[in-house]
């Protein structure tokens, strides 16, 4: 019977680190997927910046309020990107 119990337990510790490992993975998973997501809302304002600046190129070469937003919503994408990142490298 102590074969069992010893079996028992090293089954139960295996499944218990495999468990630990299943959830780190996913946690690094959400993480990656929450960087995608990001990089993919930062690229999206990259295009409207360039749409936008062409509109004006050919209007009047004037910078207003709506640049300084998407270069500041740009800004924010990376800030966010790298701190996730970060999180990934720990």
């Amino acid at each position: 019977m102590a074969l069992f119990d010893d079996l028992t337990k090293k089954a139960a510790k295996f499944t218990e680190e495999a468990i630990d490992k299943t959830q780190e993975l996913a946690g690094t998973a959400k993480l990656k997927l929450k960087i995608k997501n990001l990089e993919s809302d930062r690229d999206e304002v990259y295009r409207d910046l360039g749409k936008y600046y062409y509109n004006q190129i050919h209007e009047s070469s004037v910078i207003d309020d709506d640049v300084m937003e998407m270069y500041r919503h740009i800004g924010e994408y990376d800030e966010k990107i790298e701190e996730l990142k970060k999180l990934l490298d720990e």
